[in-house]
């Protein structure tokens, strides 16, 4: 039995205001030809669909197109569940459809499956949140768990201090994961989905800080023994060989801090009895995010120009002494892939200014240079109408 593995793919997902849609299509392109190409008999979707629970439409086109093909009309079974980022009810909508094509979508933890004909395989047998899929007399066992979060579960982890609190979820998670694959029938391969943060495996786009300061993370000596487990939420391909535990990671550069380590999928061949071979395939970066930093305005414009055509997200910082006028503004946004432009302003050092004597045109200088010293940029006329106004100076 072979699977390919793959999360995280925040379909929808912006970069400062602009479309990343057209990546995020040729990665499901190259998604299909991996898994035709490799000859997976299934693959894992471990959560983070969509970047937003209400996504944008063009974002659920491609979901349904790509695991319609990925599907191979039904004779490979996707199986999927939601992560953090995305609604579990929309997501799970379209199963009436998605059985015929041989798609199976976990809304929620503990959910149990019908038996019976999916696409052109079967699922023989079914527990609260685990499978047993026959494909052409091949036999796994998946126990999928989506994101488990308190509401999901339905269970609250007390404790005064954030470690008691962290300890008391990552044992109540392995004690949940080791029930599950306990059900696994004998001598089939036993496979675990699920969506959290283990601790240690921090990564460029890891959302630990939003999960109750932290605490919400699983040690791994808490994971259960498994053929694979498939994991999804950190952004950072990542394995932990020994409990054959991976992080796909999300196939696309979702923020500068991204671009420091390849995107990947993975895939794992089933022998049985804890023999897996795991092999990370690297995707292509259609689009990569560059941070570049220039030493001066004009120096700064060539470079954009430079870069005029160049398949790149592009930000610019710039070291300067003073801030840039708006004509200098235009002509590094002709680049259409610098999304944002990031002066670094050197003020002079000696830019303190004593107030004597209370005079309007010593407060307003006075002003001037706090301004400058904390904004790193001269305020702008509209901000100085107001200064003068709060002060009395102008009516």
């Amino acid at each position: 039995m072979k699977i390919l593995h793959t999360s995280d793919w925040h379909l929808g997902k912006k970069l400062e205001g602009y479309s990343r849609i057209s990546e995020q299509e040729k990665f499901m392109e190259n998604l299909v030809r991996i898994a035709e190409g490799e000859e997976v008999d299934m693959v894992l979707v471990a959560g983070d669909i969509y970047d937003v629970p209400n996504p944008p439409s063009d974002a659920e086109r491609l979901f349904y197109r790509g695991v319609k093909k990925l599907s191979d009309g039904g004779k490979r079974p996707v199986v999927i569940i939601p992560g953090n980022h995305d609604s579990a009810d929309r997501l799970a909508a379209s199963n009436p459809l998605s059985r015929e094509m041989g798609i199976i979508i976990f809304e929620k933890p503990f959910e149990k499956k019908e038996t019976g004909v999916y696409g052109e395989y079967k699922v023989v047998s079914s527990v609260k949140g685990g499978v047993e899929i026959d494909i052409s007399g091949k036999r796994v066992y998946i126990y999928a768990l989506p994101y488990p979060g308190e509401r999901s579960l339905g269970e609250k982890f007390t404790g005064s201090e954030d470690t008691k609190k962290q300890i008391s979820y990552s044992k109540r998670i392995g004690e949940i994961l080791q029930e599950g694959i306990n059900e696994k029938p004998k001598g089939v391969p036993g496979v675990i989905m699920t969506h959290i943060f283990l601790t240690g495996s921090s990564g460029d786009g890891d959302e630990r800080s939003i999960e109750l300061g932290g605490s919400m993370a699983v040690n791994l000596r808490d994971l259960p023994d498994a053929d694979y487990i498939a994991l999804g939420h950190i952004h950072r391909a990542m394995c932990f060989e020994k409990k054959r535990a991976v992080y796909s990671g999300s196939p696309i550069e979702y923020r500068v801090s991204e671009n420091r380590y390849p995107k990947k999928v993975y895939t794992a061949v089933l022998n049985g009895e804890l023999d897996t071979e795991i092999k990370g395939i690297e995707v292509e970066n259609y689009k990569p995010i560059k941070r570049y930093c220039i030493d001066g305005i004009e120096k700064a414009i060539e470079k954009s120009e430079s870069l005029q055509g160049k398949e790149e997200w592009i930000y610019l910082e710039i070291d300067t002494d003073r801030p840039l006028d708006s004509s200098e503004v235009r002509a590094i946004k002709a680049n259409k892939n610098v999304i944002e432009i990031i002066p670094k302003v050197r003020w002079e050092t000696n830019n303190s200014f004593e107030i004597n004597e209370y005079t309007p045109e010593n407060i307003t200088k006075a002003f001037k240079n706090f301004y400058k010293k904390n904004r790193n940029t001269e305020p702008s006329k509209e901000i100085m109408e107001v200064f003068m106004k709060i002060t009395g100076e102008v009516e």
